[in-house]
């Protein structure tokens, strides 16, 4: 209260009120900041008052998990969790769901990062990948499990990720190559920036998916090719047209298409660059990635090939555009680069129910 009468103090009510209205206005649309500002104010009135540390924990955990949710939400179409904290006494912990939001019931209040790394992996392992954990082998979702809660808690907190690699990680991968090996494939896709806005896309594509009969190993290993696909994708030489940029499965059908070298783009023709992606949509493929420089001389091409082919193709959709930070291998060495994406989809594709002769099953 202080603080918004010294603003009126300072700028007049007038321009006080304005800004306070600001404030207000960007704490409702990014509720995870207000989070944080709580989790600093609690811990420095702990310093004070006995057991507000937990109250600073609760909103620290809860900001670091649903900021990091937030922007997963910029980079795919997928609507996530938010997530809140609830201490008790005794018992496991666990995730309650309420109203479509997960409530993380945690005993343990006197070790911060612990507390914080254990909400984060129970996020990820009951939330993140939920619908699609059906289609996975158990290696392939302990991985996506591990890699994902070490990209949210390296956003926020470093000492957690240090702790949580020794804890979870490092003994998951001495006893199992299979997920060793997965994890060593995510950092390479990851490399490159797609691990989320792709790989987890996709996956995510695939849990909307039912089959009616029960789903075979050829499910989990479509789910192998992709990220072979990806992997191998993250790895090629700028100028490189032999790399495979489309992967067909089943399941999962996508592409992706680097738009534009410097010389196509300077010539200003995007008739090449348009009839590729009209030929996935003939093909059937459900969705569309189109890669490149976000200079903005290359975003301007990017948008005027997106626009023909919206006009080409009437139930073609575009999801969202972004940029994002990657790296892209020329002369054999990575380099950072600021990205720009596309994502087109292509709802006439998409396929949810299997029956039996859509898939082969396999007895166990």
């Amino acid at each position: 209260m202080s603080t918004i009468i010294t603003l009126y103090q300072l700028f007049g009510f007038p321009i006080g009120v304005a800004i306070t209205i600001v404030v207000g206005l960007y704490f409702i649309k990014h509720p995870e900041k207000l989070e944080k500002w709580g989790s600093i104010i609690a811990s420095l009135v702990s310093k004070v008052i006995k057991n507000v540390d937990y109250y600073a924990t609760k909103l620290e955990i809860q900001s670091c998990v649903n900021s990091y949710v937030t922007s997963l939400e910029d980079t795919t179409t997928t609507h996530f969790p938010r997530i809140s904290i609830r201490w008790t006494a005794r018992g496991k912990d666990e995730i309650v769901w309420e109203e479509g939001n997960a409530i993380i019931v945690m005993h343990d209040r006197n070790h911060h990062n612990k507390n914080l790394i254990h909400a984060a992996y129970l996020f990820t392992s009951e939330a993140l990948l939920k619908k699609s954990e059906r289609h996975l082998s158990k290696a392939q979702k302990t991985s996506l499990d591990m890699f994902s809660t070490k990209l949210i808690l390296g956003k926020e907190n470093k000492a957690a990720v240090e702790q949580f690699m020794r804890e979870y990680v490092v003994p998951a991968i001495d006893r199992n190559d299979v997920i060793r090996g997965f994890i060593h494939q995510y950092v390479h896709i990851e490399r490159m920036g797609v691990f989320f806005p792709i790989l987890i896309q996709e996956l995510t594509y695939l849990g909307s998916k039912v089959f009616l009969s029960k789903p075979s190993r050829e499910v989990i290993d479509e789910v192998k090719s992709i990220v072979n696909f990806l992997e191998n994708f993250s790895q090629r030489e700028v100028g490189d047209t032999n790399t495979v940029d489309t992967f067909v499965g089943k399941y999962m059908r996508c592409a992706i298409r680097i738009v534009a070298s410097k010389t196509v783009r300077e010539r200003g023709n995007i008739t090449w660059h348009k009839e590729r992606v009209n030929q996935v949509v003939k093909n059937n493929l459900e969705n569309i990635y189109l890669i490149g420089s976000s200079e903005s001389k290359n975003r301007r091409f990017m948008d005027d090939v997106t626009n023909t082919c919206l006009a080409d193709n009437t139930g073609l959709q575009k999801v969202r555009d972004y940029k994002f930070k990657g790296q892209i291998k020329i002369g054999g060495k990575m380099h950072n680069v600021s990205t720009y994406l596309i994502h087109l989809h292509n709802p006439s594709a998409v396929k949810y129910l299997y029956e039996d002769n859509d898939i082969n099953l396999e007895t166990e």
